[in-house]
């Protein structure tokens, strides 16, 4: 029997948190090299396995441990109190205490002092009370206990994984089945077009029975049979002609909402059945099944999912130059340019657009310049640009209000006065786009920013 205390003077190599319920240390010395486990959650305990378990990209905290303790000897193994285990490391004329805390799932670096320099809680169940925590006494032991721990860790991760997964999904779908209800309301309400244009159309034959200033009206309706009395309210503050203007104009935008709701519809509840089979695959899924379904959920729009895992690399990233605009990914993953600020807004639209890409901007408020890019010739599709409606919305001062008017127009025709305030423009021609707020849609695009 090799005893325990073999692991001394063994130097770490590679410090790694491969997944949320285990911490593994790389040791080579001069007779061992092997691979120190420690793992939390119900699978609680220390042993030893040959190869490296791989996983989790490195965090700032794993990044810290790296630096703390990598080329450093073990010179203890402790045991600061009945649930927890520790090392004692010595590099050079530096020591470092790494305690595993298997009550709390967490691990702690500590320097001589007993400061503490990093503290991390791993996303991991709590050690039952009666497992045993101590230190094996040999070699022997920690490699019999090793593989055990091991593969009961991976199989708690992949169970946590498989119920996040889950959850995530179906709080996606309560997110589409509001949609759906807020779209059946939008289909409602174009059930009042015909009744506004009917009164549009009696106060525009009776305009001269109107005198300004009256508050209603009682006209006769010929088009009914029999003829009927019917009372329209008016606006005293607005010429009865504008009156008019605006009912039409609420009837033909009340239709195209109605067309619009009724296209999203169809394609939000074939999401909507998607994600519940989705949720059946994840229910009977295997460890190498869940990630495919996990890019799957991403796919369908699922948000608060990881990148995949993979190993991690301590090579720095580059700093991209900065842009003037953030970037979104909307529908058929095609780009939205959104200006960050006034300053930022001239820029984009100065520098950045092409004459052919479609601009827009919440109407009468302050906001941001938001950018399409569209090919030469290309229609703007009308998902896409009810997209960078709801965009332009949320980056502007009518951010808290349901229905909101936005305009658009090709860049061509967005200019600028010399000496106007920054972010100011002046538009040749312009369309109008009545939008209602589809907070479902806004999240989903709001996570889809790319960061610079």
């Amino acid at each position: 029997m090799t005893p325990t205390a073999a692991l001394l003077g063994t130097r770490i190599r590679r410090v790694d948190v491969p997944h949320p319920e285990l911490l593994s240390l790389v040791l080579a010395g001069p007779e061992l090299r092997s691979v120190l486990v420690f793992c939390f959650g119900s699978a609680a305990g220390v042993g030893l396995v040959e190869t490296r378990p791989q996983g989790l990209a490195a965090d700032s905290f794993v990044q810290k441990l790296r630096k703390e303790l990598e080329g450093g000897k073990l010179s203890a193994l402790e045991q600061p109190t009945a649930r927890s285990l520790g090392l004692l490391i010595q590099r050079g004329p530096v020591q470092r205490r790494l305690v595993c805390d298997f009550e709390a799932a967490q691990i702690s670096l500590f320097d001589e002092t007993d400061h503490a320099l990093a503290t991390h809680t791993l996303e991991a169940g709590r050690a039952p009370k009666h497992a045993a925590l101590a230190w094996p006494e040999s070699l022997e032991q920690l490699l019999e206990r090793g593989p055990t721990l091991l593969r009961d860790s991976m199989a708690s991760a992949v169970e946590q994984q498989r119920a996040q997964l889950v959850k995530l999904v179906r709080t996606a779908r309560q997110r589409l089945a509001r949609r759906l209800s807020a779209l059946d309301g939008d289909i409602a309400r174009a059930e009042q077009a015909p009744a506004l244009r009917t009164r549009a159309n009696l106060v525009l034959q009776n305009l001269h029975q109107i005198k300004r200033g009256e508050t209603s009206v009682q006209l006769t309706d010929y088009t009914q049979d029999p003829p009927s009395q019917i009372t329209v309210e008016l606006d005293p503050r607005h010429e009865t002609r504008a009156q008019v203007e605006t009912w039409f104009k609420q009837a033909r935008r009340f239709e195209r909402g109605a067309q619009l709701a009724r296209e999203r519809k169809t394609a939000s509840a074939q999401e909507h059945a998607q994600l519940a089979n989705l949720i059946e695959q994840l229910q009977r899924a295997d460890a190498p099944a869940l990630e495919s379904l996990a890019q799957t959920a991403r796919s369908l729009g699922v948000r608060g999912i990881g990148s995949p895992a993979s190993d991690s690399s301590n090579k720095p990233a580059k700093t991209p130059r900065r842009k003037p605009y953030r970037e979104f990914q909307a529908h058929n993953h095609r780009p939205i340019l959104v200006g960050k600020g006034a300053e930022e807004n001239d820029a984009l639209t100065r520098d950045h657009a092409r004459p052919h890409d479609l601009w827009l901007h919440a109407r009468d408020v302050p906001g941001a310049h938001v950018v399409v890019p569209l090919e030469r010739n290309e229609t703007c599709p009308q998902e896409l640009l009810l997209d960078a409606a709801h965009l332009a919305v949320h980056h502007s001062d009518a951010r808290n209000q349901t229905i909101v008017d936005v305009i658009y127009t090709p860049r061509r025709y967005v200019r600028k006065r010399k000496k106007s305030p920054k972010g100011q423009v002046q538009l040749d021609q312009e369309k109008v786009l009545a939008l209602h707020l589809d907070q479902g849609r806004l999240a989903k695009l709001l996570a889809s920013e790319l960061k610079d």
